[in-house]
């Protein structure tokens, strides 16, 4: 196509259906009020003066089938698409024209949708030195609220339309699926039409009472060699191709639409009043300026393909069987047919695209891979360290209670204390000076000798006191021991042993005695202390890393409690039992209840902040549930007062009605066109009218929904309160 032909529409004859069949076999032939011809549609020739005629770029009769309609019109556009070019098809036309099995086709007859996805993957693959990344979404617009169709009906919820900073338009949250062949394309069309709407009338018994806009989000670029990385850097090109199958317009007194239907067809008829309209201004060179596609969420959507950056194919559809619904949606076709669309190839940045973001996306996965293994690999060692540092712990421990075990064998008491018996009176055979030898020093000789050292037997004389010995000296024979000497003399075969002893029972219980042993008793209860404090970090180490670290550390204490309940055990001596509770009260057991009261205090804690948390939860999303409503009562009292307009304007029609019929009285008759648009304009305000009920009955409930909702958002933060 080019610029000039960048829309092309084209009028498709629908054959006559079973209910026009079974009316003509019971009364006279159906009269038929057009023909047609390859691409001009005429009026059939009544006798009247007057005769319409339409052309257009091609008109399929009703013997023609789907196929080669979209051969010779679809296909090419299809194809553009796959170049770079945004591409739209949609269907226009009366309700029960045929329009949906144009699109989507019937029975083993495939419609221009699922030809056009098929058609797709095979110019792909004729593109060898391109990669592509295709993307799908399967859109709804009823009464004018725009839904996802390939999402779950439990999980569906109203879309926003929106507008890039690029002027592009976009809609919000809608899913985007990843698909590589036809068959995946076709499984989500297939999910969306399960989730759409219809309804039957009288007019026809599957009626589509929404639009629906399938979309194809195409990104090329050239392929990239991994060798020598040649384009690896080239620009990314993304097309767009939209696929709409627009609902029929219709009359309630043709369809006999009440209730829900009514309004669906209010909708239907305004937005495409609206579509009507836009592509009129499009048209009219006298018209020039802003053209306003935000009264409908349809015009919206398609803003770029109504006179903007994208090629269109109109497909008209229409029955021979009626004249003023085949007539409006002629004059649709011809008035689109001026339509002029400014097409061109859109390349972006490699930033920009999804394809470049799928690689940097991966590039940054490899990354944080790497970091969490590197993570796990700091958690490892650390859980080593940690490990080491535990078995340090009981190493240091046992040493400790090792050490405590010898200094208490080391404590002197009563039970211990060895008694000195006298030693029986002797006498010595030996005689002359050397008898004196055995009588205490008289200087130099103190003979102190410590209790807590070992002292030697050997007895070695003094030799200034030897000195004043003399040979004159006379043994005296009634010479006896004393009877409590200082010294105990042995006699054996190699010479004379003395064993002294350096104090008295009586002074092992010293004051300078107690004092060391008060000293020694205070180092000892400092070291218990250090030993608890190392045993505080550890712990405080532990509750840093992860559960299992946790685990790890229950087991260690376990087992140390299993070890200090078997020492207790083991003991067997009085001043064990007495030691080891006086030792664990001032060190060990001092961390122990209050490591158990921490972690339960820290439990409690986690509670209180979950129950918080998801308290503020509540809340948060009670006030969110609130402004929507508010929202929704802002956009209804809108409505209620575009319908006061919109009733006074039905005021102003009937008075211009009624000024009509008294120009019809006085100039004998009126234009056709003129009544036509009067009485669809009279229709649409009724509708209009019967809506506007409908929309108060809502804003009440939506009222005392909000009012539910107020208390509960005071009832929240009451709760918010209490837990703060």
């Amino acid at each position: 196509m080019t610029e000039e032909s960048a829309v092309k529409v084209c009028v498709r004859v629908r054959p006559l259906i079973a209910r026009e069949q079974s009316s003509a076999e019971t009364t006279e032939p159906v009269q038929l009020f057009w023909k047609a011809d390859d691409k001009s549609i005429h009026l059939i020739d009544d006798g009247s003066s007057t005769s319409k005629s339409f052309c257009f770029d091609r008109v399929f009769t009703a013997e023609e089938t789907t196929n080669h309609l979209y051969q010779s019109i679809a296909k090419p556009l299809v194809v553009s698409t796959v170049q770079g070019y945004n591409g739209t098809i949609f269907a226009y036309g009366q309700t029960s024209s045929g329009k949906t099995f144009t699109m989507m086709g019937g029975g083993h007859i495939p419609g221009v949708i699922p030809l056009a996805v098929e058609d797709v993957f095979q110019t792909i693959k004729n593109c060898p030195k391109k990669e592509f990344l295709l993307r799908v979404s399967y859109m709804e617009i009823y009464n004018e609220t725009v839904t996802d169709l390939l999402v779950d009906t439990w999980k569906r919820k109203p879309l926003e339309v929106r507008e890039t900073i690029n002027k592009n338009i976009f809609v919000a949250d809608l899913t985007e699926e990843m698909v590589t062949n036809p068959a995946q394309a076709l499984s989500w069309i297939s999910k969306g039409e399960k989730n759409r709407h219809y309804g039957k009338t009288k007019m026809n018994q599957r009626s589509s009472r929404s639009h629906t806009i399938f979309r194809m989000i195409l990104e090329s670029r050239e392929r990239s060699d991994p060798a020598s990385g040649e384009n690896a850097d080239g620009a990314i090109i993304v097309s767009h191709l939209n696929l709409v199958d627009l609902a029929g317009s219709e009359r309630a007194s043709q369809t006999g639409a009440e209730g829900a239907r009514l309004k669906e067809g209010c909708n239907i008829n305004r937005s495409l009043f609206t579509l009507g309209q836009v592509i009129k201004k499009l048209t009219d060179e006298n018209q020039k300026g802003f053209t306003n596609y935000r009264d409908s969420k349809l015009t919206r959507i398609l803003q770029n393909s109504l006179g903007g950056n994208a090629k269109t194919v109109i497909i008209c559809t229409i029955t021979p069987a009626t004249l003023d619904e085949t007539l409006s949606t002629l004059q649709f076709a011809s008035t689109a047919k001026k339509m002029k669309n400014d097409p061109h190839v859109t390349e972006v940045s490699d930033d920009g695209a999804l394809l470049k973001r799928y690689r940097n996306e991966i590039v940054d996965l490899k990354r944080r891979l790497h970091e969490v293994s590197s993570v796990t690999q700091t958690a490892a060692t650390e859980k080593k360290v940690l490990s080491q540092l535990l078995q340090e712990k009981d190493q240091l421990q046992r040493e400790q209670e090792d050490r405590i075990k010898n200094l208490t064998k080391l404590l002197v008491t009563s039970s211990n204390l060895v008694p000195f018996k006298k030693l029986p009176k002797r006498r010595v055979t030996w005689g002359g000076p050397m008898l004196r030898l055995a009588q205490p020093p008289a200087c130099g000789g103190s003979g102190d000798l410590s209790f807590a050292e070992p002292f030697s037997k050997k007895w070695k004389p003094d030799r200034s006191c030897l000195s004043e010995l003399g040979e004159e000296d006379e043994f005296d024979s009634n010479w006896e021991i004393p009877e409590e000497p200082s010294d105990v003399l042995e006699m054996s075969e190699n010479g004379v042993t003395v064993r002294s002893f350096e104090e008295s029972p009586k002074d092992l219980f010293s004051p300078d005695r107690l004092h060391e042993l008060t000293g020694q008793v205070s180092k000892l209860e400092f070291l218990l202390e250090m030993e608890s404090q190392q045993k505080k970090e550890a712990m405080t180490r532990v509750d840093e890393l992860n559960e299992r670290l946790m685990e790890l550390e229950q087991q260690l204490q376990s087992e140390a409690q299993q070890k200090r309940e078997a020492l207790e055990k083991n003991q067997s001596s009085e001043q064990r039992e007495e030691l080891e509770p006086q030792l664990r009260s001032e060190g060990l057991d001092k961390t122990h209840p209050s490591e158990q009261r921490a972690a339960e205090l820290e439990i409690l804690l986690k509670s209180e902040a979950q129950q918080k948390h998801e308290a503020l939860e509540k809340i948060h999303s009670s006030e969110q549930r609130a402004a929507e409503l508010e929202l929704q009562l802002q956009s209804e009292a809108q409505q209620k007062h575009e319908a006061t307009d919109k009733a006074e304007l039905l005021l102003r029609v009937a008075e211009l009605e009624r000024q009509l019929s008294e120009r019809r009285s006085s100039e004998g008759g009126a234009d056709e066109q003129v009544r036509r648009d009067f009485a669809e304009t009279i229709q649409l305000c009724e509708t209009l009218a019967s809506e506007k009920d409908l929309m108060v009955t809502e804003r009440d409930y939506l009222k005392q929904e909000l009012g539910m909702f107020l208390e509960q958002i005071g009832k929240l933060e009451k709760e918010n309160a209490l837990l703060s």
